[in-house]
């Protein structure tokens, strides 16, 4: 029995046509506004998820009270900031005049700043060569006494050197000591000679004397008489010429031969004092009381104090004194002004806040003060270098909880 052509029910007798016009917008009375009042429902809930937002972060802001400033990794306490903050607390730094009502011993700021050494020493050799051998112990972390020998270096040319020099030496004190022995001599040798000479001119004159009396009387031969005449003459000549010599020898040739021969000898000391340095400073020695840091160098190496290429090592090891530290610090030039030279200050080492054995012997961490404040200023991150020097390390903690560049908290204190 067929039933396609039988009438739909009162109700279903609408047809699919009459459905899809009555589904589209406005198609009915007073679809207008309802479509209207939809568009705006996106924008109400923007609106409302802003309003939510703004709430929550103003509430977040309040109940922490303090914002992290990521550009200089410091952080600072706004208006509903905490009053029981740990050693390292904080204090506004918005230009109010709280920092400055604090009491003697309370946080004004607090900073992040990075460890180094007061001093960073490159140890260098004095001469260049090859390392023959390296002290026993020399790695990473070793401490030395301050001139206690780091290293070897091959002296076999330095060696000859100064040997050559103490030869020149001892010739040049050989030669200044016979000037001062035989200059007396050669001067009592030419008086001899000129007392010689006087005596022979007195006889050649009494000879030429005598040769005139016989030549009135035609006794003498012209040629004897001639002879006696010019004999005399050389003689006279002969004096006058040992009385110079000996007056060069008197008044200046002794003084200048003795003091020439003194600077021969200042100058053949001064060449084997410095060969003599060259040799002894084969031994390379630590500088000071400190920690080796860095090797740069090891045995069969070339070292050379004045080396720039990669091959040949300039330096044996970085080595510092590691009781002996202070903080890197950038201060926001909006916080400058609380920071003054001699400012006690606490410095937590980051990687020990939390550690209980640290904290039992330095509770509050390590003391210190306000060494400097540079003269002169970074642009790019617009803060002021400053330097706090930690006091009180003992050299049984010297490398232990500070080490250089380590970060580190550094509460600036109030002071009295």
């Amino acid at each position: 029995m067929s039933t396609t052509n039988q009438p739909a029910p009162d109700g279903d007798n609408k047809t699919l046509s009459d459905r899809v016009r009555s589904l589209r917008i406005g198609a009915e009375s007073g679809g207008g506004s309802g479509a209207s009042r939809l568009r705006f429902l996106p924008w109400v809930f923007a609106v409302v998820l802003l309003l939510t937002s703004v709430a929550f972060g103003y509430r977040a802001y309040r109940v922490d009270g303090s914002f992290r400033d990521l550009d200089s990794g410091k952080e600072t306490v706004r208006d509903g900031a905490r009053k029981s903050q740990p050693p390292g607390g904080y204090v506004p730094s918005d230009g109010s005049d709280e920092a400055d009502a604090a009491a003697p011993g309370e946080v004004v700021l607090q900073a992040k700043g990075y460890v180094i050494p007061i001093s960073l020493i490159q140890v260098s050799p004095k001469v260049g060569g090859q390392l023959r051998k390296i002290a026993e112990g020399f790695k990473e972390g070793a401490y030395f006494k301050k001139d206690a020998i780091l290293a070897w270096i091959e002296d076999v040319d330095y060696k000859a050197e100064m040997e050559q020099a103490k030869g020149l030496l001892d010739a040049s004190k050989e030669r200044y000591e016979e000037v001062k022995k035989t200059m007396p001599l050669e001067v009592k040798q030419a008086e001899a000679d000129l007392d010689e000479t006087r005596q022979t001119a007195t006889q050649l004159k009494l000879d030429l004397e005598r040769n005139k009396r016989l030549m009135m009387t035609n006794s003498l031969a012209q040629r004897e008489f001639e002879q006696a005449q010019y004999g005399y003459t050389s003689a006279t000549a002969r004096i006058k010429r040992l009385e110079a010599s000996l007056a060069v020898l008197r008044e200046g040739r002794l003084g200048r031969r003795e003091a020439a021969a003194k600077f021969e000898v200042a100058q053949a000391q001064a060449a084997y004092n410095k060969a003599k340095w060259r040799h002894d400073n084969c031994e390379i020695r630590a500088p000071v009381d400190g920690i080796i840091l860095s090797k740069k160098a090891e045995e069969g190496n070339i070292v050379n104090p004045s080396a720039f290429s990669s091959g040949i090592s300039a330096s044996l090891c970085e080595m510092a004194d590691l009781t002996k530290l202070e903080a890197d610090l950038s201060i926001q030039e909006r916080d400058v002004a609380q920071i003054k030279q001699g400012m006690p200050c606490l410095v937590m080492p980051e990687a020990y806040q939390a550690d209980k054995t640290f904290l039992k012997k330095h509770p509050k961490g390590y003391e210190g003060f306000v060494s400097r404040l540079m003269p002169t200023a970074d642009r790019a991150k617009g803060a002021i270098p400053v330097r706090v020097q930690i006091a009180n390390i003992s050299k049984d903690e010297a490398g232990v909880y500070l080490r250089p560049e380590m970060s580190a908290l550094v509460s600036f204190m109030k002071g009295k």
